[in-house]
């Protein structure tokens, strides 16, 4: 498909925002570090970490949305797929926030403040199994869906698999999955190398990437939905 030539596919949301992004976040660190620190960065209510929480959660209304389209209900590989990425974006943003806790300040259980690490009602600070492995998938995702088959298809040699035309990948992930390994590299050599890096706690920036590729990928899901009429 050939999204990039439909007007619904303007390049100011899926070029604009991820390449904005891109530059102000080391514009910012580097020329106002105190602004930075006091206003990007911080646990809960920083501009990071709510974007972490807004982005995934309007992709869970975009999700449902697409959960009661006719044609998807229609579909039920479809109806799976898209259940398996709204459950995805639910869960980020609720994991986010620890489910209120950040908003609405309550004490954690004191069993359950026991084995979460960081003493907070969620479930990714308890075991990997609930944080890395999760990251792990849709890092694998971006990589795979964003940048491998986006650049086959530039060579003349997409993949498309039958029956799953709505959901294959196109250029308008690209630059969100550039922003992505971008900053997962910068928090890598920081880690490994102790560098200076481009921003400070760049894993927050790459998360920040992540989630708008989830967004994204549902918003390109629903625009080639809605132009293949009822169902059958």
């Amino acid at each position: 498909m050939k999204d990039r030539h439909d007007p619904q596919f303007a390049p100011w949301w899926w070029l604009g925002i991820p390449m904005a992004i891109l530059l102000a976040l080391p514009l910012i660190n580097h020329l106002a570090p105190g602004f930075y620190s006091r206003h990007i960065l911080p646990e809960g209510y920083g501009v990071l970490e709510l974007s972490h929480f807004l982005v995934p959660l309007v992709g869970s209304f975009l999700g449902v949305q697409l959960l009661l389209d006719a044609r998807v209900r229609a579909n039920l590989l479809w109806w799976l797929l898209i259940l398996f990425g709204t459950l995805a974006c639910f869960y980020t943003a609720g994991e986010e926030q620890s489910w209120g806790q950040h908003f609405f300040g309550w004490e954690t259980p004191t069993e359950w403040s026991k084995i979460n690490r960081q003493h907070e009602t969620n479930l990714h600070n308890v075991s990997p199994l609930f944080n890395m492995l999760p990251r792990a998938v849709l890092e694998i995702a971006i990589v795979v869906c964003g940048l491998v088959l986006p650049f086959l298809a530039w060579r003349g040699r997409p993949i498309h698999l039958k029956g799953l035309e709505p959901f294959e990948p196109s250029v308008i992930l690209v630059p969100v999955s550039i922003g992505a390994l971008v900053y997962k590299l910068d928090s890598t050599m920081q880690k490994e190398f102790n560098l200076e890096g481009l921003v400070t706690r760049p894993a927050e920036a790459a998360e920040t990437f992540y989630v708008l590729f989830m967004l994204f990928y549902l918003i390109l899901i629903r625009r080639r939905i809605a132009i293949l009429g009822p169902p059958a």
